[in-house]
């Protein structure tokens, strides 16, 4: 029944409002966005997810619909601004048991449009004006200025960078060390000169703790083409004012780390790989792991003559400071096929088909283990 639920929102909502609105309004104006339902199914191969252990068995899906408007009233300059709404929280959602500490589905549920950052704003995620300046050949300054979110510039990567098209769990989005603030007042410069970029983010936001703090961090990035294919090489760094409790809760520390993602083609347009690292400092109380890395690999449907199909896996691990007195490491594989349904006009339509398996080492509890299934239905406009 639940599942007839988040189908049903999902074609009310659709086959109405996007039909109508379609995608380009006018010349410098124009409409889009995502219609995505997702469900999941978790069974639990080892451990329980309650207290009373008892409990091996969940399932929990969500439907949330992206907005985004873009206008660009000059040649280099836009307004843009992002709008979601969701119904359901999938295993965020406050019922649930969900026993491990990284997200099967990053994307952003009703349970975090509401009162987004500890603000009294919901559903609205970005509203930002950028302009970019021609300072010579080759050679670009962008400027964005407003309500932003640093995994727009910090931490991206080609084939793991997208929690609607591709991975679904958290650590293969962006990486949890980076501690990336999103959806907050603040200010991004982007420097390319060639095949080089240069990127530095400000943003001031709200922690757990109701504080402000203020989150600055860098990236320099190269692109290199190679016999290969394209490859794109990051490396970045970030840190915040001292505004985080320590682990006794008694000192104020900052959090600091740094981190690369690298993405590269080994089959021109067919198959591609990715690698993350990133290690912080964990004297804080929010730095929850203090190294992690992922690899993974994306194979294009080119190869059995559908483009637009997709398969990839991706395995991530990480490890926890001393002082968390909860876990000791998480280890996630995730694997998933994605399918292109239909295209007409400016509407196309995929479903992917999802398997994770989370690995949780406890040290009091022991280690806890599950299957994850999913499936995620697309529309994008």
């Amino acid at each position: 029944m639940r599942v007839l639920n988040y189908i049903i929102l999902l074609f009310c909502c659709l086959f109405f409002p996007i039909t109508a609105i379609g995608a380009d309004i006018t010349e410098n104006l124009s409409i889009s966005g995502t219609a995505t339902t997702v469900y999941q199914w978790l069974k639990m191969s080892k451990g329980y997810m309650d207290e009373e252990k008892t409990k091996k068995r969940e399932d929990r899906g969500s439907a949330v619909i992206d907005f985004n408007v873009s206008f660009r009233p000059i040649e280099n300059g836009e307004f843009f601004t992002r709008w979601s709404f969701a119904k359901g929280s999938g295993f965020k959602s406050e019922g649930s048991q969900y026993p491990f500490s990284l997200s099967p589905n990053a994307d952003d549920l009703f349970v975090d449009l509401k009162n987004i950052n500890n603000h009294p704003r919901d559903h609205l995620l970005e509203l930002w004006y950028s302009h970019k300046f021609e300072l010579m050949k080759d050679t670009t300054l962008k400027l964005t200025a407003g309500v932003i979110d640093a995994g727009a510039f910090i931490d991206d990567n080609k084939y793991a960078g997208d929690e609607i098209a591709q991975f679904m769990n958290e650590v293969f989005v962006h990486s949890p060390l980076a501690n990336l603030p999103s959806y907050d007042l603040g200010l991004a410069g982007e420097l390319e000169i060639g095949d080089f970029h240069l990127r530095a983010v400000g943003i001031r936001s709200k922690n757990d703790d109701d504080r402000r703090y203020n989150w600055i961090g860098g990236q320099i990035g190269y692109r290199i083409d190679t016999p290969l294919g394209e490859g794109n090489y990051r490396l970045y760094g970030y840190v915040t004012n001292k505004r985080f409790f320590d682990w006794d809760e008694e000192g104020q520390k900052a959090l600091k780390g740094i981190g690369v993602s690298f993405d590269q083609e080994l089959i021109k347009e067919s198959v591609g790989a990715f690698f993350r690292w990133a290690v912080q400092d964990t004297k804080a109380r929010d730095a929850y792991f203090k190294s992690m890395y992922s690899i993974g690999v994306n194979l294009s449907g080119g190869i059995w003559g559908r483009k637009d199909d997709e398969v990839a896996v991706g395995y991530a691990y990480l490890r926890a400071p001393h002082n968390n007195e909860n876990i000791r490491s998480s280890q996630v594989i995730e694997g998933y096929v994605k399918f292109k349904l239909f295209s007409y006009k400016s509407i196309s339509s995929d479903i992917s088909f999802d398997y994770q398996h989370v690995r949780e080492k406890a040290r009091e509890e022991g280690t806890k283990s599950a299957n994850i299934y999913g499936v995620r239905f697309n529309v994008h406009f």
